[in-house]
């Protein structure tokens, strides 16, 4: 890792790249569409004194390592896909490292426009009928299943007692009353859940779209999520435990790679079903604020709920793999 500890101008974080052996074109056009994009924040102005003008405006040293990091993934990422690691900082190492203006541009980014990837929109829909599947579902109940999700994940929008009618009848088929739980009691997967947390998802999509999130809001999510993750974070192997046959990975292990893939769905997630239900969501708020590292990071670490004792630049290999960017609700 370059050694960086100050502030520096659009022209050192090009030469910074450069320093680090980047092969692809880093220049000041590219610096902008990222800082607009909220890969970057936008840097700080200063004055050159009355009659004199400005001075280059500069980049904290925390933006600098992160234009490196971003650059470290960006052979295997899209745009989209990077705007994970800056939420994924704020998210588990807090407004000192990225400040909440710059999460809000990059959840815009990540958001994207889900017209753009019809065939993302279909694998995602196949994966959640996998996830969701019943041996005793048929074939015509799973296609359209299949179908309904993919419009969702595409247009962004859904009749939810549709979209309940078709998980059901893959889910729990033939059921009339009695309602099917697969995993632990603790955290079990049900129909109602799935479709709960895709309307979450959608409701926060058209409420940032609106521009109606307030910071208070975004600040709120973020520490519910941090509960609900030291608390999954503590239980994992218990749960993993009682995951059932047909789908042993429902209870995924915590790790970096995997909080900070899922980062940008798990916020939307928590803002979303603060909307739905603001009881639930102010209980969780009551909760202590837990500190949490996010994983294992490449020196070595906990993952398990404690507080970071590395800074996330420490953390590049560890940053998101690439997957379809197909519409988030899904």
């Amino acid at each position: 890792m370059e050694t960086i500890i100050g502030p520096g101008t659009i022209d050192d974080l090009v030469a910074d790249a450069r320093r680090t052996g980047y092969q692809g074109p880093v220049n000041r056009r590219l610096i902008r569409d990222w800082t607009q994009a909220g890969l970057l924040d936008y840097p700080r102005r200063r004055t050159a004194g009355k009659g004199h003008g400005a001075r280059p405006a500069l980049y904290p040293a925390h933006q600098r390592l992160l234009l490196l990091t971003l650059l470290r993934h960006r052979p295997t990422n899209g745009i989209r896909s990077l705007a994970r690691i800056p939420v994924g900082i704020w998210m588990y190492w807090g407004d000192a490292f990225i400040p909440l203006r710059q999460v809000r541009r990059a959840m815009t980014t990540w958001l994207g426009d889900p017209r753009d990837s019809r065939r993302g929109a279909t694998e995602t829909a196949r994966e959640l009928v996998r996830l969701l599947d019943n041996p005793a579902a048929t074939t015509t109940a799973r296609a359209t299943l299949r179908r309904v999700l993919s419009d969702i994940a595409y247009t962004g929008q859904a009749d939810f007692e549709q979209l309940e009618q078709a998980v059901r009848e893959v889910f729990e088929p033939g059921a009339r009353q009695i309602q099917r739980a697969v995993g632990h009691p603790a955290a079990p997967l049900t129909a109602h859940g799935l479709v709960t947390v895709i309307q979450a998802r959608l409701v926060a999509v058209d409420r940032l779209a609106k521009g109606e999130v307030t910071d208070a809001e975004f600040l709120r999510a973020r520490h519910n999520h941090l509960v609900a993750y030291a608390q999954y974070a503590a239980d994992q192997a218990q749960l993993a435990a009682d995951a059932p046959t047909n789908n042993p990975d429902m209870y995924e292990a915590v790790t970096a790679e995997r909080a900070l893939n899922d980062c940008c769905a798990n916020l939307l997630s928590h803002l979303g079903l603060a909307t739905l239900s603001p009881e639930g969501a102010a209980r969780i708020s009551r909760e202590p604020s837990p500190t949490v590292d996010p994983g294992p990071t490449p020196a070595g670490g906990s993952s398990t709920p404690s507080a970071p004792r590395r800074s996330p630049e420490y953390c590049g290999p560890a940053w998101p793999t690439r997957r379809p960017e197909t519409y988030p609700p899904l």
